[in-house]
C-alpha cells in the first residue's frame, strides 16, 4: 500500500479491468478481488504470501452477503487470479485444530 497526498492507495493489476481474458468476470467479482488485494497487503508479511478469512469475515469486509461471496469468488479462482483452500487454525500451545474452518487466499 502506498501513500498519496493525504490518503493511501492500493495497486491493482490492469488485467482485471481491460484484459480480454478477464472481460467476462462480473463486477461483483472485481470488487471482491479489489478488497482481497487490500486484505493481502494488510494481513501478509515477509514470511507469508497468503491470508486467512472466513466467508463471513470476507463478506463483512466487502459489504456483501455470504452467498454473494460464495458465488462471486468462484470466477476469481477459475480464472487464476486467486488461489483458495480451506483450513483450520492450529493452536501453537496445544497443537489442536480450531473448530472454525477458515479460507486461505493467495493473490496470484
Amino acid at each position: 500500500m502506498g501513500k498519496y497526498k493525504d490518503g493511501y492507495y492500493i495497486q491493482l493489476p490492469r488485467k482485471i479491468f481491460n484484459d480480454y481474458d478477464y472481460e467476462t468476470i462480473p463486477a461483483n467479482s472485481r470488487w471482491i478481488y479489489t478488497v482481497m488485494c487490500e486484505l493481502e497487503h494488510k494481513f501478509t508479511g515477509k514470511n507469508e504470501d497468503f491470508f486467512f478469512r472466513s466467508d463471513e469475515d470476507l463478506a463483512r469486509d466487502c459489504g456483501v452477503s455470504v452467498s454473494t461471496i460464495a458465488r462471486y469468488k468462484k470466477p476469481l479462482i477459475k480464472n487464476g487470479l486467486v488461489e483458495h483452500w480451506n483450513t483450520h487454525f492450529r493452536d501453537p500451545k496445544t497443537k489442536r485444530l480450531s473448530e472454525k474452518k477458515v479460507s486461505a487466499y493467495r493473490i496470484l
